[in-house]
């Protein structure tokens, strides 16, 4: 009997069809972001030989500037509190560390591109591995968030950060599917972060329900 029975289908390369279930999300997960028409011309491509495109996602310019206009925002606020008025504000260097963050989240986003077919996963420039053929599957944490670190059998790597990754609900629901195919069926490298918060101890998510 093969050891991933019972799990959802590997969708059909091509149509995509049938789609996984949903994965599992992050604790503090928030609504996932719409795609833009004509965005998907500026994700990731498929990477040569591959499968087609089946999901993408790619930060918004506007979204990216606002999050770092709202982080310069904070620390003008924290410096006006810190020295109870706006004397700080005649020392230039003192702006270096307000100015930059709307460019600098603008440059950053590019990262978080990301693309997806039925079998593999594109993320920013960190290059793509096959999901349905991953060796090493661990979660690893970055301040407050946590990173996915996948290595697949042509020794290809890639890291993310989950909650990224789940800005496109569908893009995950295909990425997590292959992560079950991989652990059930080829015996994959977990770490206990990564049984935990992709509830693959869970024997549910193996019976496909």
């Amino acid at each position: 009997m093969s050891h991933t029975a019972g799990l959802p289908p590997k969708p059909d390369p091509r149509t995509g069809q049938p789609r996984p279930p949903r994965a599992p999300l992050e604790p503090e997960w928030k609504r996932a972001e719409k795609k833009r028409s004509g965005g998907e011309n500026k994700a990731p491509q498929a990477p040569e030989g591959e499968s087609p495109v089946l999901e993408w996602f790619y930060p918004a310019r506007g979204q990216s500037f606002g999050i770092g206009l709202a982080i310069s925002v904070i620390v003008f606020v924290f410096g006006v509190i810190r020295d109870s008025g706006f004397g700080w504000m005649t020392t230039w260097w003192l702006w270096l560390f307000i100015v930059p963050w709307p460019f600098i989240t603008l440059l950053t986003g590019r990262n978080t591109r990301m693309s997806a077919g039925a079998d593999w996963l594109r993320y920013g420039k960190n290059g793509f591995v096959g999901t349905y053929e991953l060796t090493s599957v661990k979660v690893t944490t970055e301040g407050a968030s946590r990173v996915l670190q996948l290595t697949d059998a042509a020794g290809r790597e890639l890291s993310a950060q989950l909650n990224d990754l789940q800005r496109n609900r569908e893009l995950w629901d295909l990425v997590y599917n292959g992560i079950l195919h991989s652990v059930r069926g080829n015996g994959t490298e977990t770490n206990k972060l990564a049984r935990t918060f992709l509830d693959l101890d869970n024997p549910l998510r193996f019976r496909g329900e």
